[in-house]
Order: structure tokens, then sequence, then C-alpha cells
């Protein structure tokens, strides 16, 4: 006999994060593919989807105890906080963006639980394709020129400069640093304002590749010379390389941010941990208070940068997400291939079960050992 499937959708608690990560359109789809779907109360309220249109959907409303205790597959958006940390369990199926890979707390608490984790952002098709990881990371490039066309004001320690076109004015200079999905957005959104756009870039087939999609941004092999001249150059830097750890070796070094325009500003939008590539970054910022200053230099590094934007970065990810979710079920509860899915797998009975996380957690035990002599 098959066991009755059930999958439970929760709220969001962290600060500033009020996104869902299965809207009710979507709750209908797993509903019409035999799932019994439990709706933690408000999961859905702060992007327009309140508890009725759940209902209406064939969702259950249920308490938060209620939503993580009654099924074995809870999915979330962002990974659990330590006041979650009690709910973890043998047996449980978690799915979020865990990005463990810079959190050994929460991924010493899924070991130690024997929860079965699922990262969304380690989803992978069988054409080496990362599906979704891609909506947040347009949306993060996007937001990243809107933010600094605000904080670029002079009467919130911005240099002044509108970010935008003007006749009989020079046009603002933006540098961005990568062309994966979330550089991609943020030059085309910078180019769309009028700003006169730099793309750095390592590769230099996929560079140029990626030029003959945007013309009219100029794109450059990222030298220490060219990365030097641009960046002295930039109203706006943007930092969108695909990963900073604490071995990633700096590229905008202190001396170069003091080389920087007074007040200018560089938005990281890899939100990487340890050192990394941005030095100047000692900290990450948040959505309440943004910005800080530095070098005469303001720097914006907001974590989940698209958790401002609830309603249209829900809808950007839930449609997308959903379809590899339920195949995710039904290979839970009932055997069937969910080939994207399993290359999500982080951790498993209190094992871990990706690379990249067993890579980080041996480089963070490194740095333990290292400071402990």
């Amino acid at each position: 006999m098959t066991a009755q499937k059930i999958v439970s959708i929760l709220k969001e608690t962290r600060a500033g994060e009020k996104r869902v990560i299965i809207l009710p359109d979507q709750a209908k789809e797993f509903s019409d593919a035999g799932f019994d779907v439990l709706v933690e109360s408000g999961a859905g309220s702060e992007t327009g989807a309140p508890d009725s249109a759940y209902k209406e959907a064939g969702a259950n409303i249920v308490t938060t105890e209620q939503a993580w205790r009654d099924s074995d597959f809870v999915l979330k958006y962002k990974a659990p906080g330590p006041h979650e940390y009690q709910y973890l369990r043998e047996g449980l199926r978690l799915g979020a963006f865990f990005h463990a890979e810079g959190n050994a707390e929460l991924t010493r608490k899924l070991l130690d639980t024997g929860t079965q984790a699922y990262a969304y952002e380690f989803f992978k098709t069988p054409q080496d394709v990362f599906p979704l990881a891609v909506p947040d990371s347009e949306i993060s490039g996007k937001l990243a020129v809107l933010y600094a066309a605000y904080h670029l004001q002079s009467h919130i320690g911005g240099s002044g400069v509108l970010l935008a076109d003007m006749p009989h004015v020079a046009p603002p200079r933006v540098v961005v640093i990568g062309y994966g999905n979330a550089g991609a957005a943020a030059a085309r959104t910078a180019q769309a304002l009028g700003a006169d756009v730099v793309v750095l870039g390592t590769n230099r087939e996929r560079l140029r590749r990626f030029a003959a999609s945007v013309p009219g941004v100029t794109c450059h092999l990222n030298t220490p010379k060219v990365l030097e001249r641009e960046v002295e150059q930039a109203d706006l830097v943007v930092g969108a390389i695909l990963i900073s750890t604490y071995d990633t070796p700096p590229m905008i070094d202190e001396d170069l941010v003091r080389r920087m325009k007074a007040g200018s500003m560089i938005v990281d939008v890899t939100v990487g941990y340890g050192s990394g590539y941005l030095p100047t970054f000692p900290s990450q910022t948040t959505h309440v208070d943004p910005v800080y200053e530095r070098f005469g230099v303001l720097h914006c590094k907001i974590d989940a940068m698209p958790g401002s934007v609830p309603y249209t970065a829900s809808r950007a990810v839930s449609p997308l997400i959903t379809p590899y979710l339920i195949e995710l079920g039904h290979s839970l509860y009932d055997g069937r291939p969910a080939p994207t899915a399993v290359n999500g797998m982080i951790t498993d009975g209190g094992r871990m079960t990706h690379y990249e996380i067993e890579r980080h957690m041996a480089q963070e035990s490194d740095l333990a050992s290292a400071g402990s002599r």
C-alpha cells in the first residue's frame, strides 16, 4: 500500500524574510499530484497570498507545530534559523535554499539530528544546469543597481551621481565583476538606465559569448591592471562572482578602495563568507541597515537581497521550483526517480552527502585548528 503523501509549506521567520516557497496555484499542483498539502498559517500573507487562497487551492491551514510535525516532507524558502533547530529530526526530509557551505553550525545541526536536507541551489539537471538559483540571482543583480541608484544620492552619503542618463551630462560608470545570472542582470539593468557599463570576467570564450548578447556593454578580461583602472573610475561596482570563501584571493583590496571616487559604492551580491574577494566588507549588511561607509566608499552586502521584494520573488520562484519538488516528493514516498533533486541532497542520516559541504566543512575545521595553535 502506498504511503499517504503529505507536504508541508512553512512560514519564514528570519528577520526581513517574507517570501514563501509555494504559492496557492502551485499548492494546487501538489494536490492534483496526489499530495495532502499543509500550509502554516500566514505563510504567504506578505506575498499577497492569504490563508483563504491556500484553502481554495485545497490546502489545510495548520499551526507552526503541526506544519513541522505532521509531515516528513517539509518545504521552506530559506534555511531554518536557530529557533527552528528544535524541529529537526531523523526521518525529516527538509527542502530550502540552505547555503549551508557558509554555515557550519547549521550543517552540524542537520548532521546531529539525522535530517535529510535538500538544498535547492544544488538541484542540477542532467544538462548540468542549476535552474533554481536563477530567479533570485537575477533579482539580486537588478536590485544591486536599484539600491545603488538610491544610495548614491548625496543626502544619504553618496556621491550625488544620478545612476541614469541625462542630456549634456557624462553617463555614470558601472563596473560589474562577473557575468552569470546576477552579473548579467546587473549589467542589463544599469545599461537600461543609461549607464556606461563595463563587465569583467575571467573566461575568454564565455565572456565573448556574453558580450555578443549585450550590445553597448564593454567586456574585458579581468586582469589586475584592467580591474584597477575600471574600479578607480567607477561610480558603482557590483561584485557578482559565483562564490567567495575563506580561500578566495582578494580582488578589490583596501588600497584600491581608497583610490575609488568619494561617495561611490560597492554592492556585493555574491555574499560569500570569509574575507573573500572583497576584503573591505567586515560583515554583511541588512535590509534595515543596508549600507555603511568605509574609506569614503559605500558598502552594501545584503544576505538574501530578494527578500525585500517577496511578492515578485515568490512569483518568480514558486512556478519554477514546484515541478522539481513534486518530483522529489514522489521519489521520497514511492521511489520514483528524481534525477535533478537528488543532486541537491546535502545531508542524510548524519552524513554529508554533497562534496561542496564536505569541502567547506573541512576548510572550516582547518581554520579552527590553525586558530587554536
